[in-house]
């Protein structure tokens, strides 16, 4: 007599291992699919399934491997055996039936392949599709990838050892990027960290570095009893006297325009002084960061995570100021006594693997860009992050945001961030310059 096979699963996602699976089992004989039903998939798996029972019921039938579809509970006993006269059930090595050996064939999984891979794939393929939709020419984010969504889930800042394990992770990369001893990590964007940096750390006379916007905005930041002297940059050599900070941007987004770092730790040193920098712009993507003794951020450019936190960094010989304020304290923040940045964190986490490859993503824009106009770009301080370009950028299509700077320029600066979820460079072919 013909063998009667009984297959269990849920096949919320069918896929290629299930077919494999059902034509082994038709070897042996006649294929029953035990099929696991919704209330079952909810109550054992937590989640509702992607079709209801009868669509993967009527979809199972479909194949020529499988004689009979069948409804059975999450677990396969003798009574269920006995019930749909099976002969022998067939399941992978992850079985968990309660029925005896002899009646039990387990055949190995087909390798590279199931429904939670496939779950992972479907969400990536989400992101890409929204990525796709319209590129943007803007500092960040960007993109939203695949990896800053696949560890998104209730998280909470105290008794979730998950959640500590990701913020430390992330805490360390961050310290390991920046060159820095303390990384304080906030909810907040780039600005609440460089004022609350400011008014931590900064005192006395102040020699503001000034490249543009940016840079020049850190004065608004400063604690009320600074005393601040703004110096272009080209002429920061002519400095002379003694101060007791040096306030830079590292990357001025608003002119796409990089300094020279080392040159103005040489400045801060030859003066007397500590060196604040805003790194809002070149975190992540620049060297040299090590050369700061204070220096603020935010998530969503060079880390390449989502929007919504903020980081103070710098060196452990330095302590800040205790403020007569709560919230605005880095002792608040550092002490985690408010809410913080956990999604922005699990964001990053699911990005630190994978970091070199985005940098690299945005290399390749950028020399794809310099190749192409380089008779209008500038020939020196070029920041990875963005390029000016002496002329109007118009879009090829109307799914390309421009990005509109903060300063008055005859030019045009775009962003290269883009592109990052994937290899290929198409920002060359989708603007052109007038």
């Amino acid at each position: 007599m013909v063998k009667r096979i009984m297959v269990d699963m849920s096949a919320t996602v069918i896929h290629h291992g299930h077919i494999r699976l059902l034509k082994k089992a038709s070897e042996y004989g006649r294929v029953i699919v035990g099929l696991t039903s919704d209330d079952e998939i909810i109550n054992n798996k937590g989640f509702q399934s992607e079709l209801e029972y009868e669509y993967r019921k009527e979809i199972l039938e479909s194949i020529k491997y499988v004689d009979e579809v069948i409804s059975v509970p999450w677990l396969i006993d003798e009574n269920v055996m006995e019930q749909y006269n099976i002969d022998f059930l067939v399941h992978g090595t992850d079985n968990f039936n309660l029925i005896s050996k002899d009646k039990l064939k387990i055949f190995p999984r087909t390798e590279g392949i199931s429904s939670s891979i496939m779950r992972k794939s479907s969400l990536r393929a989400i992101t890409q599709i929204n990525n796709n939709n319209k590129l943007m020419l803007t500092p960040g984010p960007a993109v939203v990838l695949h990896e800053n969504l696949q560890y998104l889930k209730p998280l909470f800042g105290r008794g979730d050892d998950e959640y500590t394990k990701m913020s430390e992770d992330v805490i360390d990369w961050i310290k390991q990027i920046s060159g820095q001893d303390e990384v304080v990590a906030m909810q907040g964007s780039a600005t609440l960290g460089l004022e609350l940096a400011a008014h931590s750390f900064v005192s006395g006379k102040i020699l503001l570095v000034s490249t543009g916007y940016y840079s020049d905005r850190l004065k608004k930041l400063l604690p009320k009893d600074c005393s601040a002297t703004i110096c272009e940059y080209k002429d920061i050599e002519k400095i002379k006297e003694n101060f007791d900070w040096v306030m830079c941007a590292y990357t001025e987004t608003s002119v796409a325009f990089k300094i020279d770092l080392q040159s103005v730790r040489n400045k801060a040193d030859e003066c007397g002084a500590k060196l604040y920098v805003d790194a809002t712009g070149s975190i992540g993507l620049e060297d040299s960061h090590q050369l700061a003794d204070v220096m603020a951020f935010s998530s969503c450019k060079g880390l390449f995570g989502l929007t919504g936190a903020s980081f103070v960094a710098y060196k452990s010989n330095l302590n800040p100021n205790n403020l007569d304020t709560f919230y605005f304290n880095l002792n608040t923040q550092k002490n985690k006594m408010t809410t913080g940045p956990y999604h922005a964190i699990a964001s990053l986490y699911g990005v630190i693997k994978i970091h070199d490859i985005l940098k690299q993503r945005v290399i390749n824009s950028k020399n794809a860009i310099l190749e192409k106009y380089k008779g209008i770009v500038q020939n020196k301080n070029q920041p990875l992050l963005c390029t000016y370009l002496d002329g109007e950028v118009v879009p090829n299509d109307n799914n390309i945001i421009l990005y509109s700077p903060r300063s008055k320029l005859s030019g045009s600066v775009i962003c290269h961030f883009g592109e990052i979820h994937h290899d290929v460079v198409n920002i060359d072919q989708r603007i052109e310059v007038k």
